[in-house]
């Protein structure tokens, strides 16, 4: 006869064997995922590691940008010319800095954001966002709001860098062209 021990013990195996199944349902009723697989070991063994790293890279990329686009105005979609092997004539190294696209699409959205700056100065505005901005940082995890803390620091001391780079006072900058605003107008 078993005793408590081993019937818990068997709980936990019927559970564990339970959440397995749903896992290999889910996985199992995607036509996709045995098509990726079935690539994946294709792909070399010592190249997996730097085809995933790439993958995992640009998902990060795509979660960034949905959560980031109705206020950068930036959208990705996936290429279907691309291709993760280059052409190689001599060994290369990889870069030590972050990518050009990268910096690229991470300017786009902060320049977005520097000129609506004014419009957040102007008095009915500044009254708005701020009691906006004080509700979301007492609703904010501490992680989050050290995080914020830690970036508007970082560009304080950005700005303080630039000013004493400066030789003669910079000249208003003005927008290429006026930042799109969402919603009505009026």
């Amino acid at each position: 006869m078993p005793s408590d021990g081993d019937k818990f013990d068997l709980d936990d195996l019927l559970a564990t064997l339970s959440v397995a199944q749903s896992l290999a349902a889910g996985l199992a009723s995607d036509p996709l995922i045995p098509r990726f697989l079935r690539v994946l070991k294709k792909i070399p063994p010592a190249d997996r590691e730097v085809i995933i790293g790439v993958l995992e890279r640009d998902a990060t990329w795509c979660r960034i940008i949905d959560q980031t686009a109705d206020s950068t105005g930036i959208t990705v979609r996936a290429n279907p010319h691309a291709s993760l092997y280059v052409h190689v004539l001599d060994p290369v190294e990889a870069p030590s800095e972050p990518l050009r696209r990268d910096i690229d699409v991470i300017r786009s959205g902060i320049e977005r954001f520097l000129y609506l700056a004014p419009l957040f100065l102007q008095e009915g505005v500044r009254a708005q966002w701020t009691i906006s901005a004080r509700e979301l940082a007492r609703d904010s995890p501490p992680e989050l709001r050290a995080a914020f803390a830690m970036l508007a620091r970082a560009v304080l001391d950005l700005l303080a860098e630039i000013d004493a780079e400066a030789t003669e006072p910079a000249a208003p900058v003005t927008p290429p062209s006026a930042p799109r605003v969402r919603g009505k107008a009026g």
